[in-house]
């Protein structure tokens, strides 16, 4: 069966020790010189002044938004609750080195085999919906293969694939189970 193309961000799954997510988060602040929107799902940097902003490609990550703070004056907090561009604002992050997303795969460099497992590889950041709320960054599927011999230096580590029914892995849009390889709070990283 196909899997269904849905780019969704990323989505705290469970811990590296196989323990459940506890649901617990860290608010970080979004200046309005951030000239991007923030969806529920977009990996998100640490800035040097502390604030935040949604990641790119290649660079170090704090984590996942997880929600956006509420304010009434913007209306796109409620409903769906992302952050519009240069907006301040507070979004709540799912922080923690052993911490597992669940990511889609993008289509870009064929679809990915189960020896992609141990391989590490880049966020696509591609733009949110302003309709759902979600995020569209998806898993470097062309950066993961290239690494798949020998693995690099790379923001995400693959440690699976999703083990269920409606998802078939070596088949393009594939969800997979990733753990933050580049991670700000990581000892010996550099400082920003």
């Amino acid at each position: 069966m196909a899997n269904v193309d849905r780019p969704r961000g990323a989505t705290p799954v469970s811990t590296l020790d196989g323990s459940p997510w506890s649901g617990k988060v860290r608010q970080y602040a979004v200046d309005s010189s951030n000239g991007t929107a923030i969806f529920v799902g977009d990996f998100i940097t640490l800035e040097d002044d502390g604030n935040v902003t949604p990641a790119s490609a290649g660079g170090i990550l704090l984590g996942v938004c997880v929600g956006v703070v509420v304010d009434k004056s913007v209306a796109a907090t409620e409903h769906p609750g992302y952050l519009p561009a240069s907006t301040a604002g507070n979004v709540l992050v799912a922080v923690g080195p052993d911490l597992l997303f669940e990511i889609q795969e993008d289509s870009t460099g064929g679809a990915m085999p189960a020896a992609s497992i141990g391989s590490t590889g880049n966020i696509v950041a591609g733009a949110g919906s302003t309709t759902t709320g979600r995020s569209a960054h998806e898993l470097d599927s062309s950066d993961v293969i290239a690494n798949d011999a020998s693995p690099t230096s790379a923001q995400l580590l693959v440690v699976d694939y999703a083990r269920r029914e409606d998802n078939t892995v070596a088949s393009d849009s594939c969800k997979w189970i990733v753990k933050i390889n580049e991670s700000a709070f990581v000892l010996g990283q550099a400082g920003l």
